[in-house]
This record gives C-alpha cells, sequence and structure tokens, in this order.
C-alpha cells in the first residue's frame, strides 16, 4: 500500500510540475506578441534595421531610442542574433523597463545580417528587456522564439501578413500552437 502512495503522490507531483512549467512559459510566451509592428520597412543595413526598430520602440514606451539602438548594436556586435532561414532576433537589456518589450519588423529587401546559413534577413523580432530581468525568462523567451520561428505555418502567414493586424494575427495563431504543445507535454527549455 505504501508503495502505491508513493506512486500516486510522485504522479501528483510530476503533474503539478507540469503545469507549473506550463503556467510559466503562457507567462513567458505572452511577452512574445509583439507591441509594435513593421511592415515592409525599407532598411538598407543591420544599423538602419535596429535604428528603425529603436525609433518605433522608444517613443510608444518612453524610453530614449538611441539608448535601445545603442544596446542592440552593442549586442549584434558581439555575435549575429539571425537565427538563419531569413530570421534574426535582435536583442538586448535596458534599464527603466519593467517587462520585455518585443517589435516585429518585416523588411521590404532582406539585408546580409551575418546569419550562419549565409542567407539575408527579411523578418526580425526585435526585443528589448528590463536590465535586471531574470535570466531564466530572457533565455526562456529567446527559445519560444526560435522554436515559434521553426513552425512553418507562422513562417507562411507572417510572410504574407499585408498589414499589422494580419502580422499580429499571425503571432497569436504562432503562440498558441506553442501553448498547446506544452500543455500536451512538449516542454521547452
Amino acid at each position: 500500500m505504501k508503495l502505491h502512495f508513493t506512486a500516486i503522490q510522485r504522479k501528483l507531483a510530476d503533474r503539478d510540475q507540469h503545469e507549473a512549467v506550463a503556467a510559466d512559459l503562457a507567462r513567458v510566451a505572452g511577452w512574445l506578441q509583439p507591441q509594435l509592428v513593421l511592415v515592409d520597412a525599407d532598411p538598407r543595413t543591420v544599423d538602419d534595421a535596429l535604428r528603425s526598430a529603436a525609433d518605433a520602440i522608444g517613443p510608444a514606451h518612453g524610453i530614449d531610442p538611441a539608448l535601445i539602438f545603442d544596446a542592440l548594436r552593442r549586442r549584434e556586435q558581439a555575435a549575429s542574433t539571425a537565427l538563419g532561414a531569413g530570421f534574426a532576433i535582435p536583442h538586448a537589456r535596458l534599464p527603466g523597463i519593467e517587462r520585455p518589450v518585443t517589435a516585429f519588423v518585416r523588411l521590404r529587401r532582406p539585408i546580409a545580417f551575418g546569419a550562419t546559413d549565409g542567407l539575408p534577413v527579411s523578418y526580425l523580432l526585435v526585443i528589448v528587456v528590463p536590465r535586471d530581468g531574470a535570466d531564466v525568462d530572457h533565455l526562456r523567451m529567446l527559445s519560444l522564439i526560435a522554436e515559434l520561428f521553426s513552425q512553418r505555418t507562422f513562417r507562411k502567414r507572417i510572410g504574407a501578413a499585408t498589414d499589422t493586424p494580419a502580422a499580429q494575427s499571425a503571432f497569436a495563431e504562432g503562440i498558441a500552437t506553442l501553448l498547446q504543445g506544452a500543455h500536451a507535454g512538449r516542454v521547452f527549455p
């Protein structure tokens, strides 16, 4: 009887742990929905793309765009944030914000971004996180973004988006798919 009770306790603990992980993933995944969307932006260089994103994020969130650009540029100079397959996730830590801020930028023309696969980048998800934010949240967010951009359906929808509402809808659907996977037992790092 004691062994049976221990097995039940273990199953309950596993279920509770799974539910806690899924809830945490849902919280972090909620940050992936871009607050800003730029469709058919026309930067010619990586710096132009980062500056466009910084200029959009700054005023919308009361942050100096130059501070955002400098942080994004420093991070990009350390190592390319291009994931490959035409996607990049420029990201940086900043003081003065309480939660992550995301902006999706779809470029009119792809630009060289130093991707390991050598392909130019057409899609950027720019992320600014609190300087003092939890490292595990930041890493989980980056992991979820990589998972999101690996979804073929998401890539097709985001590529076909003709305006901000269509891009927002593509993100909402892609994020929902990620969360369904988490609730089905697929655990992300």
